[in-house]
C-alpha cells in the first residue's frame, strides 16, 4: 500500500519536494492556497486550505489517515509541518520546540557555551546602547536577512535599530561582529540524531546589510574544519532540542574557530538544499526529508563528493557579472539561468534580486575560470 504524505505549501519552493515524492510513488495531499498554487498538478489531492488554517489541515490529514507530513525551505511552512506532526502524533520536532527556536536571543541563550562553538558577545535590546562596537543589529524572529544591518558607532546603531524595528514586534537583537567567512551547514535529524550533508560557502554583500549574493558546495575549507563542524553542529542542534527534519545552520569560521551566526529548522533557500546539496554530495536530500516524515529514514552510508554545484544571484552589487551571465549560454555546466531585468536594484534582502545562474561541474566555476 502507498505511504500517504502530506505537502504544505504549493509554491515554486515546494514544487522539487513535490516532483520526488511523485518519483517514489508516494500518494501526495497537498494543502496551499488556491492563488499561485504551481504544484497543484504535480499531487495526487490538492486542498485549496490556506497554511494559515492549520485545524482545517490537521482535520483533512486526520480523515486521510496521512502517514507524515513535509515541506521545505520555508519557516512559514515548517511551523505548520510541526504543528501538524505534533497534533497527529507523526514524526517531527515538538512544535513548541520549533516555534521556541525562533527566537533568535533564545537559541543564544542555549547554545553559548557548546564545546568548540564561539559564541559572539550579545544582548536583547531594551532601549539601551551596551556600546558594543562594530555590531550587527537584527530582529530576534526573522528570515531571508531582513532588517539586519551593521553598525560602527552610535549613529550608526540608532539607524540600524530604526530599521530592525520595521515590521517587527519580536524585539531586536544586538551581536558583536564577528570577523571571517560565512558558511552554511546543511544536515539532517532523525530521532535525536543528526548527520552534516554538506557545507556551504556563501558569497554575500559588505555591510550594512550582508545580502547573500550567491553559494557554492562543496565549501573551500580543510578537512580539519570540516570535521570539526560534523562534531560542532550536531551538538548545536541537540542543544536546542531539534530531533527530525532538515536544517540550515550559518555560522562565520576565523581560522580553526567557528562562530554561529544563526540556526534554521528546515532546508536551505536559494535552491541550496532543494537542488545544490543532492548535486554536490551524492545524496538525496529531499528523499531523506520524506523519509524523516514518514518515519523511516536510514542514514546515508557514504556521503560522496558528487561534484561542485553552486548558484549566483544578480543584483546592483554583481552587476560585474552580466557578460558571465550572458556568456554562459550553451555552456556544458550550466544548469539553469534567468535574468529578470538587466536594470538591476540594489538588495537590501534575499527577496530583491533580478536573475539567477546555477552551475554543476566537476570543479568550482568562476566569472575566470569557466
Amino acid at each position: 500500500m502507498k505511504k500517504k504524505l502530506a505537502i504544505i505549501g504549493a509554491s515554486t519552493g515546494q514544487y522539487p519536494i513535490c516532483l520526488k515524492a511523485r518519483e517514489l510513488g508516494i500518494e501526495t495531499f497537498c494543502f496551499a492556497w488556491e492563488q499561485g498554487a504551481v504544484c497543484r498538478d504535480i499531487v495526487d489531492h490538492f486542498y485549496p486550505i490556506s497554511i494559515f488554517e492549520t485545524d482545517r489541515i490537521v482535520e483533512a490529514c486526520k480523515s486521510i489517515g496521512v502517514d507524515g507530513v513535509v515541506s521545505n525551505a520555508s519557516d512559514r511552512t515548517a511551523d505548520v509541518v510541526a504543528y501538524v506532526a505534533d497534533r497527529l502524533h507523526l514524526n517531527g520536532t515538538p512544535y513548541d520546540t520549533v516555534i521556541s527556536l525562533h527566537d533568535k536571543s533564545y537559541v543564544r541563550s542555549l547554545t553559548e557555551s557548546i564545546e568548540g562553538l564561539g559564541c559572539p558577545r550579545n544582548y536583547r535590546y531594551e532601549g539601551k546602547d551596551l556600546h558594543i562596537y562594530p555590531c550587527v543589529v537584527k530582529p530576534c524572529i526573522g528570515r531571508a536577512k531582513k532588517g539586519v544591518s551593521f553598525a560602527r558607532d552610535e549613529s550608526e546603531f540608532n539607524t540600524a535599530i530604526r530599521y530592525a524595528s520595521v515590521d517587527n514586534d519580536s524585539g531586536i537583537i544586538v551581536e558583536e561582529f564577528i570577523e571571517g567567512k560565512e558558511l552554511s551547514v546543511e544536515s539532517i535529524s532523525f530521532h535525536g540524531k543528526h548527520t552534516v550533508i554538506q557545507v556551504t560557502d556563501k558569497d554575500s554583500s559588505s555591510f550594512p546589510h550582508f545580502v547573500e549574493l550567491g553559494h557554492h558546495q562543496p565549501a573551500d575549507i580543510s578537512d580539519d574544519l570540516r570535521h570539526k563542524i560534523e562534531i560542532v553542529i550536531p551538538r548545536l542542534l541537540s542543544a536546542m532540542g531539534y530531533t527530525d527534519g532538515a536544517s540550515h545552520v550559518e555560522v562565520k569560521y576565523k581560522g580553526n574557530d567557528i562562530y554561529l551566526i544563526e540556526a534554521n529548522l528546515r532546508g536551505g533557500g536559494d535552491d541550496i538544499s532543494n537542488r545544490l546539496v543532492s548535486m554536490s554530495s551524492g545524496v538525496d536530500y529531499l528523499k531523506c526529508m520524506i523519509d524523516v516524515a514518514l518515519n523511516q529514514f536510514v542514514k546515508p552510508e557514504k556521503i560522496a563528493k558528487g561534484g561542485f554545484a553552486g548558484i549566483y544571484y544578480l543584483t546592483k552589487q554583481t552587476s560585474h557579472l552580466l557578460p558571465f551571465f550572458e556568456d554562459a549560454t550553451g555552456k556544458d555546466w550550466l544548469v539553469e539561468k534567468e535574468i529578470y531585468s538587466v536594470e538591476l536594484k540594489e538588495s537590501h534582502s534575499n527577496y530583491e534580486r533580478d536573475g539567477f545562474l546555477m552551475y554543476y561541474s566537476d570543479h568550482k566555476i568562476t566569472p575566470n575560470n569557466e
